[in-house]
């Protein structure tokens, strides 16, 4: 009897993307490398409909394992739109860009 072995992987967004849910904000893989298990400022521009990820030394909400609770910016900037959605991160300004359109 020939028996094969189930590993589980967890399963992982395409690179330089990033899922907004109800609650969470989830970074791919990459992004997340790119800007560690650090605290984060957030803000969000109103026109082009960008939000903006920046390290933190202090204060900012907290980045777990690539999530970020997402509820309380989403409901402070009106945010309306939920699923995944490209976003690249630039060198220069040390920072993450998320386009949620």
């Amino acid at each position: 009897m020939a028996f094969i072995e189930y590993n589980p992987t967890r399963g992982g967004l395409r690179p330089k993307s990033t899922k907004l849910t109800k609650t969470h904000l989830i970074l791919s893989s990459d992004l997340h490398e790119k800007i560690g298990d650090n605290n984060v400022s957030v803000s969000y521009d109103p026109d082009d409909k960008v939000i903006k990820l920046t390290p933190a030394e202090s204060g900012g909400l907290k980045l777990t394992d690539g999530k970020l609770q997402s509820k309380g910016f989403v409901n402070f900037f009106g945010i309306d739109k939920k699923g995944l959605f490209d976003a690249e991160w630039n060198e220069n300004e040390g920072a993450m860009f998320i386009k949620v359109k």
